[in-house]
């Protein structure tokens, strides 16, 4: 696990989307962002394929409310509403991204894209929001941690 990338970007408290390499266990994730004082969502992605599935893991993650959509705009809606505990930062950790990306490639760069949006949203708003993708592949366009 790469503790030193990520705790340096969670010190810099500036957000963004990124790619972690090699689906590190989300407990060791979870501590280090923790540790950082930030709030953790996980979405476990070994068996996400569809959008319907992504849609449902990332509603019970993000505890979204009983009247998401399960759409695209529904989500972006909650991304930039969302409560956390702590009144710090956020980070979301989206692991073993490959079923998605092969089976779906352009709705996972939609995902992308409705992220960064978030991340910027909340930016204005002074707040840190990360997310973080894993796994096998960088996705097109997402940084890479070291």
């Amino acid at each position: 696990m790469p503790n030193a990338s990520l705790e340096t970007l969670l010190g810099e408290d500036r957000g963004g989307v990124f790619f972690l390499p090699g689906n590190p266990p989300a407990k060791a994730v979870q501590q280090t962002v923790k540790k950082a004082g930030f709030a953790c969502f996980h979405v476990d992605g070994k068996s996400i394929a569809r959008k319907e599935q992504l849609m449902n893991a990332l509603a019970t993650a993000l505890r979204l409310p009983k009247h998401f959509g399960q759409n695209w705009d529904a989500l972006e809606e909650c991304l930039v509403d969302l409560e956390w505990p702590g009144g710090g930062g956020a980070l979301l950790y989206y692991d073993h991204i490959d079923g998605l990306i092969e089976a779906h490639a352009d709705q996972f760069e939609t995902l992308v894209e409705i992220c960064r949006d978030a991340v910027e949203s909340w930016k204005e708003d002074g707040t840190a929001f990360v997310v973080l993708f894993s796994g096998t592949k960088a996705p097109k366009g997402v940084t890479k941690l070291a």
